[in-house]
């Protein structure tokens, strides 16, 4: 021990420290994992069963929470570092009972959007506890702050056992990996965290976010795949539709059969009308890349053939690839093919960025819920479904072309609440299973018997129309119910189901196993159209026994690369997206005492009304007729589209009043 003083001058102070960074250590991976995995038992059990993965999330702990041994004020940074970790871990925990996904890296840039829907998950009771444990929190950091100086920054012995935990952890690490216990499940970004634990999973989250080129990368090698595609479809004697259908893509948010769940009796059929279609036309489920939420990397896949998987844990490519690349989808496809392209959404336009998304990949137009009047909301305040087929048919009288119509309804979205006994609804729920359950399912049921409703209405809608029509519906991903918090459930949660329609005669498949990336293939395929770029390796080469090495090579050439797999005529090209497939527009105004009122067209709630480039309050009478206090001195009106965070995603010129008084 002497020795050992002498050595590494060794004090009462520095192994306090030490000791409280081993036990710290040890409580924040007991913690961590609880969190992770909800349970002591399935703590303990990891523990029992792969006690090198809770060594390797220890000692990653440990390197983590090391650098309060590089400052003066020791205690306290070490309490924040240890908070960091804890805080992480709990956010972890409320974001699985959310949506069914840990916390990632990527979830970084969809900050704003987490926040613009956390009144629908979070209670004032939840804010008020979060604030008072911030506020103590703080005072205990500024407590450590006063009552602690270190005037020796580090140690010899700090940088030894540094030194010596770095190296037990990328040995672990190694071994473990070696022996696929601990492996990256790119598919499955919660089964990847429970195989690899929480604080492992989170920095690998962080680190996978650098691109990466694949080692085999080059324009030789992507021209030998695409030599390879070429050769497959010049032998394809499939006819092509010269009549050119309407497309239309439907994406039913959190969209299901409950009729699958055991144990659960309804008093009537909640999806009378797509199970019609699935009697009728090709349907099946298809695997989606995500469950309970994360509706836009199902989209993203299906409007662009890629496999997210690819991409970084839980990332979210409108926010990151989108925002300034312009990229290939089945709009910039079709459009290619005389087509006008054109986007439906009834909840907030500029929500995950898909203003700026559906113009990078194409879209003509892009009508959201600010260009939508006289809609519905449900319990949960999410827009009802009903009110698409509107749009969507104004989007089809548009143009004289053939049309896509890409349309995401939200009306089944999360949460579902457990004390649903509270609302009336139509379809009664009865069963065996828990109470809360049953509570869930009840309004889950009900919500999605609005989507089913807006099913069949679509149909009719295009069967009255003179001009073929071809309908995909599919559903993004499982709803986030607790039925499927038990991972041994006998439903596939990373399955969803779709089903096609159609007013002219299409071919019936027999689907088994197909990717939410395949999608758009087999719509093509349906359609009996041309396919486009990542359709046509989709297609091609799905069968190849190098098809996933093909597609790293693909997915990164087109992503991040030279794009030498993309044709010079197929290479998206700059484009520019109108919001609202309808102009808005400013006819007169006619003044009644102490009042403007503004006739045009098009108005909706969210209209604002601008006088002298100020906004006034305005009062929203109907799609014509929008009512303003008058101002003196008057120059100039316009009318904006509000979105959220109070951002212009369109606008009408500056009008002069005298001439808007002058046509009257």
């Amino acid at each position: 021990m002497k020795k050992l003083n002498e050595i590494f001058k060794l004090d009462k102070r520095t192994i306090h420290q030490i000791l409280l960074w081993l036990i710290g250590g040890l409580v924040l991976v007991f913690a961590t994992e609880f969190l992770l995995r909800g349970s002591f038992e399935d703590v303990i059990t990891l523990i029992k069963e792969k006690p090198g993965v809770v060594l390797a999330n220890y000692l990653l702990i440990l390197m983590l929470t090391s650098i309060f041994f590089l400052v003066k004020r020791k205690y306290m940074v070490y309490f924040i570092s240890f908070m960091v970790i804890l805080g992480v871990a709990i956010t972890t925990f409320f974001l699985m009972k959310v949506r069914g996904i840990p916390l990632t890296f990527s979830d970084l840039y969809s900050i704003g959007e987490a926040m613009e829907i956390a009144d629908k998950y979070i209670n004032k009771t939840m804010i008020i506890i979060a604030v008072i444990c911030l506020a103590f929190l703080i005072a205990v950091a500024v407590f450590l702050y006063k009552l602690d100086c270190d005037t020796k920054r580090f140690k010899l012995i700090n940088f030894v056992l540094i030194f010596i935990v770095s190296i037990g952890f990328f040995s672990t690490v190694k071994s473990q990996q070696s022996k696929n216990i601990m492996q990256f499940k790119r598919w499955d970004i919660p089964a990847s965290y429970k195989c690899n634990g929480l604080t492992y999973s989170t920095v690998e989250s962080c680190v996978k976010y650098i691109r990466k080129k694949p080692n085999d990368y080059s324009q030789a090698k992507i021209k030998e795949i695409k030599d390879k595609v070429d050769k497959a479809e010049a032998s394809d004697n499939r006819t092509l539709n010269n009549k050119k259908p309407n497309i239309l893509f439907v994406q039913l948010e959190a969209f299901m059969d409950p009729t699958e769940v055991k144990g659960i009796k309804y008093s009537e059929d909640p999806i009378p009308n797509f199970r019609k279609l699935t009697q009728t036309f090709t349907h099946g489920m298809a695997s989606a890349p995500t469950t309970g939420g994360g509706t836009v990397r199902t989209e993203f896949e299906v409007m662009t053939g890629n496999n997210i998987d690819y991409l970084t844990p839980g990332e979210i490519p409108y926010n990151t690839i989108l925002k300034s690349k312009y990229y290939n989808s089945v709009a910039t496809t079709l459009k290619s093919e005389g087509y006008k392209a054109h986007a439906v959404h009834n909840f907030q336009g500029n929500f995950y960025g898909r203003n700026n998304a559906y113009a990078k990949l194409g879209f003509d137009d892009f009508t959201s819920k600010e260009y939508m009047s006289n809609y519905e909301l449900n319990e949960r305040e999410w827009v009802k479904d009903v009110i698409l087929t509107k749009y969507i048919e104004k989007a089809l009288d548009s143009t004289k072309d053939s049309d896509l119509v890409y349309t995401v309804s939200v009306q089944g979205h999360s949460s579902y609440p457990t004390d649903a006994e509270n609302y009336d609804f139509p379809i009664k729920v009865s069963g065996t299973l828990d109470q809360k359950v049953l509570n869930q399912m009840y309004y889950y049921v009900n919500q999605i018997k609005g989507t089913d409703d807006f099913i069949g209405e679509l149909v009719d809608m295009v069967n009255k129309r003179d001009e073929d029509t071809i309908i995909l519906f599919y559903s993004d991903h499982m709803p986030k119910l607790k039925i499927f918090e038990d991972d041994d459930f006998y439903l596939d949660k990373y399955k969803a189901p779709f089903a096609f329609y159609a007013n002219f005669d299409i071919e019936k498949y027999d689907i088994d196993e197909i990717e939410s990336y395949e999608l758009s293939s087999l719509m093509f395929k349906e359609a009996g159209l041309k396919y486009g770029p990542m359709e046509r390796f989709n297609t091609y080469m799905k069968d190849d026994p190098e098809f996933s090495k093909m597609q790293d090579l693909i997915e990164y050439d087109v992503l991040f690369g030279k794009s030498y797999y993309i044709n010079d005529d197929e290479k998206a090209k700059k484009n520019t997206l109108k919001m609202g497939v309808e102009d808005i527009v400013i006819n007169n105004i006619e003044t009644k005492g102490n009042k403007m009122i503004i006739h045009g067209a098009n108005f909706t709630t969210n209209s604002r009304v601008y006088l002298n480039d100020k906004q006034v309050d305005k009062k929203f009478i109907d799609e014509n007729t929008l009512e303003v206090d008058k101002i003196d001195n008057l120059d100039t009106i316009s009318i904006k589209q509000i979105g959220r965070n109070s951002v212009v995603l369109s606008s009408t010129q500056d009008f002069k009043y005298s001439d808007l008084q002058a046509s009257k």
